[in-house]
Parts: structure tokens; C-alpha cells; sequence
């Protein structure tokens, strides 16, 4: 009876690690979803390349897409586009998350390197240490550690640049530059031109 216990448990231990690795993917190959390679409740562990644009639930790694890249809950890496990158989960970006048309990241995101998009929007809990560079820069949660640079720039803290037309933060530890800077503790509640807070 102990012996067929034993025997019982090894096989399921061994198809619970067979169907996890099973959802894992080192490489994925999309034209669009669905004509993608795994299919997109896998986990991608290595690089996401897609022709169009390619769908999974996490990404871990190099995800290049010709026009976009989607992914569910957490994505971590570098992240390259020609139209848009967009995550439902955690978005831990590093070295770069780049598109020529949007960033867009719904829950805690991470930038350590450069964010670059006509449009980057963080909606949850952000934080950037390096270069954010769009034309919008919309992370009303974000705090910006180095330079936050668009027409539009709106953050909840920065600790270096703001320079746009206009520039908005709540705390304001460094300077603003724009036609028109907003802070609500440090510095002028609004200025032109220059901001500066400590």
C-alpha cells in the first residue's frame, strides 16, 4: 500500500511539473494572435518576436514586435515596438520600453533605462530612474528619478527634470522648464518658464 502511495505521488508531482513547464515558453513566433506560437496563456521566458503583434500572459525577456506587443500580468525586460507596448500587470522595464505610438502600463511599473513613445501613460504605482520621452507623458503615480521630457509631462514626484510646454507634479525636487510648471508642495503652485524645488 506504501508503495503505490509513493508510486501515486511521484506521478503526480511529475505531471503537476510537466504541465507547468508545459505553459512556459523560451521562444514565441507571431504573425497575430491567434497565429502565434505557443498560444497566449503561455508564459514567454526568452523573447517574444511577432511579425504583428503578439499576446501572451507574462513576458520575460526580449519582445519585439513589428506593431505591438500585448501581455497579461507581468512583463520583465525590453520591450520594442513599432506601434505599442501594453501590459495589464506588473511592468518591470529594463534598459528600454520603446514605441512610436504608446506605452501603456495599468499596474506597478518599473523603468530602469529609458521609456520612449508619442504617448507613455503609467496608471498604478510607477517609478522611473533614467529617461522618460514622449510627446504625453501621462503617470499621475509615477516618480521620476533623472528627466521627464514631452510637450506634456504629469508625475507625482520628481527628483531631477521636468522640460515640456507643460509640466505637472505634486512634489518637485529639482526643476521644472516649460511655458507653464505646476507643483503643488515644493517650488511655485504655478510658474513660467522655471519651477525649482527642494
Amino acid at each position: 500500500m506504501k508503495t503505490l502511495l509513493r508510486s501515486l505521488i511521484v506521478v503526480m508531482l511529475f505531471g503537476f511539473f510537466q504541465e507547468a513547464r508545459a505553459f512556459n515558453s523560451p521562444l514565441s513566433i507571431s504573425l497575430l494572435p491567434p497565429l502565434q506560437f505557443p498560444s497566449s496563456e503561455y508564459s514567454v521566458t526568452g523573447a517574444r518576436l511577432s511579425a504583428l503583434w503578439g499576446h501572451h500572459r507574462d513576458v520575460y525577456g526580449l519582445d519585439v514586435g513589428l506593431l505591438g506587443n500585448m501581455t497579461d500580468q507581468r512583463f520583465v525586460g525590453v520591450a520594442l515596438s513599432g506601434l505599442f507596448n501594453q501590459t495589464s500587470g506588473d511592468t518591470t522595464i529594463l534598459v528600454a520600453q520603446a514605441a512610436l505610438g504608446a506605452n501603456l502600463n495599468s499596474q506597478k511599473t518599473s523603468v530602469y533605462g529609458v521609456q520612449v513613445a508619442a504617448l507613455n501613460k503609467n496608471d498604478a504605482e510607477s517609478k522611473l530612474v533614467g529617461l522618460g520621452l514622449g510627446l504625453a507623458n501621462l503617470s499621475p503615480n509615477m516618480s521620476i528619478y533623472g528627466v521627464q521630457a514631452g510637450i506634456f509631462n504629469k508625475a507625482r514626484s520628481v527628483y531631477g527634470l521636468q522640460i515640456g510646454l507643460v509640466n505637472s507634479t505634486t512634489d518637485l525636487h529639482g526643476l521644472q522648464i516649460g511655458l507653464v510648471n505646476f507643483s503643488v508642495n515644493q517650488g511655485f503652485a504655478v510658474a513660467p518658464i522655471l519651477n525649482v524645488g527642494f
